[in-house]
């Protein structure tokens, strides 16, 4: 009577089955990460372009102009009201009436103020890992007092302030994000229509979008 034979792997086979599978996850894992960081990337753009958009509709509700700040080197990153006389002419000549007075509060001396829960400061936050690259704002003569006030956290690492006007118009500013070398996302707002615009990915290397 014959024996039946069972078919089994060599140790050689089990070595080198493993050495191919070693290689290719060396091969797929890099990869993966770096798709994960695009979208980490892709996703600060997106959620500064909706801050963005937020921050304008409340300047046009309240009819006080807004202030964005971001402190390049980190994922830091806020938004809080300024107060000028200004910003209630402006609501006024908008409506055709005084109601920006009546929600937006007693019109108080120009500068920055925090005498109430409207007005605190509030925070952004960012993904993780995704750091701000740069920030430029283009500066112009309406813009000139409140650049000038914010010299003292300019000097501490904060960004020259984003304003978004009662109006609906904003400063033209650029920002970039990064992460290591995966590559870098630039958010361009312009300043005339508040248009904002989000790039794709680029490489670690691309020059930044321009702010004119």
């Amino acid at each position: 009577m014959r024996r039946a034979t069972k078919s089994a792997f060599t140790l050689v086979e089990l070595l080198l089955t493993l050495a191919i599978l070693v290689s290719i996850a060396a091969m797929i894992v890099p990869t993966f990460g770096v798709l994960l960081s695009d979208r980490r990337l892709a996703r600060a753009g997106d959620q500064l372009r909706v801050e963005m958009m937020q921050t304008r509709l409340l300047a046009m509700r309240t009819g006080r102009t807004q202030i964005m700040q971001l402190k390049v080197g980190t994922t830091e990153a806020r938004v809080k009201p300024y107060f000028d006389m200004a910003d209630m002419t402006e609501a006024v000549d908008q409506t055709g009436n005084s109601s920006a007075l009546l929600t937006g509060g007693t019109a108080s001396p120009a500068g920055f103020q925090t005498t109430g829960t409207e007005e605190v400061t509030r925070n952004i936050e960012l993904p993780e890992n995704v750091l701000i690259a740069d920030a430029k704002v283009e500066s112009t003569q309406r813009s000139f007092r409140i650049d000038t006030q914010a010299l003292s956290e300019t000097a501490e690492g904060w960004s020259q302030p984003i304003l978004f006007y009662p109006d609906g118009t904003t400063s033209t500013a650029g920002i970039t994000f990064t992460q290591a070398e995966a590559g870098r996302v630039v958010v361009v707002i312009r300043g005339l229509t508040g248009e904002v615009i989000v790039s794709d990915v680029l490489a670690a290397d691309a020059n930044a979008l321009g702010t004119s």
